[in-house]
């Protein structure tokens, strides 16, 4: 009786997962901040963003992270300026500037 009851349960949770497949959030659903052509920022805007603390007008390389989210600000920011809060280390600043310089 224990066998047949766990056989019919088995039946059960294939014929429901089989009927109801799990279905994908729809992207059409999530405003997208990128288009399929990524643009890459310049070293300047990248430093002139970090400095100013506004990473969030750079473009978002992220397609899982809206610009409606929570946390799309400090993304975009660990992302183009490291792990700093709130300021640009000295180092990469000389960095950009050294080699924007030679361009």
């Amino acid at each position: 009786m224990l066998k047949l009851r766990i056989v019919a349960a088995f039946i059960l949770l294939v014929s429901a997962c089989c009927s109801s497949p799990a279905q994908a959030q729809n992207p059409a659903q999530i405003k997208q901040n990128n288009s399929l052509v990524q643009v890459q920022p310049t070293r300047e805007q990248i430093l002139n963003a970090c400095v100013q603390n506004r990473a969030e007008t750079l473009p978002n390389p992220f397609s899982d992270v809206p610009s409606n989210h929570w946390a799309y600000k400090a993304v975009l920011t660990m992302y183009y300026c490291g792990a700093y809060r709130e300021a640009t280390p000295p180092a990469l600043i000389q960095e950009l500037l050294e080699s924007t310089q030679t361009n």
